[in-house]
């Protein structure tokens, strides 16, 4: 019969033997070869085709996104002791960073984040 101490060095090797087993660090393809760019003619696409694609994906997501959300206004703080202007709002192509609460000289968080959802309101009619 095993002893506590046998089956818990065993059960400490099998971890040790499992966790080295079927996990490596290396690869078959060396860093800087060409192995990983051998695709097929077919493939080949030139930079300038890949950038237009790519914006005119872009640009649809941005219209499509964006179009019908309206104006969403975000905390996004300045970093400047001006707790006025830490919202920024966008619809998507146009922002804007009000200075929300301006007759106050200290502004609580709550106080800010009420003000910019009404300003948010505001710009969504």
């Amino acid at each position: 019969m095993l002893t506590q101490l046998q089956i818990r060095v065993l059960l400490g090797l099998s971890a040790v033997v499992f966790s080295l087993t079927g996990c490596s660090s290396t690869s078959d393809i060396e860093y800087g070869s060409d192995a990983a760019n051998d695709l097929p003619d077919s493939y080949e696409q030139s930079e300038e085709q890949a950038q237009d694609e790519a914006d005119a994906y872009l640009d649809q997501q941005r219209s499509e996104d964006f179009a019908s959300a309206g104006w969403g206004c975000t905390w996004d703080p300045t970093m400047n002791d001006n707790w006025h202007d830490d919202y920024v709002c966008s619809n998507g192509t146009s922002y804007d960073r009000p200075n929300l609460l301006p007759g106050d000289s200290f502004v609580e968080r709550w106080e800010i984040d009420a003000a910019a959802a009404d300003y948010e309101t505001s710009l969504n009619r």
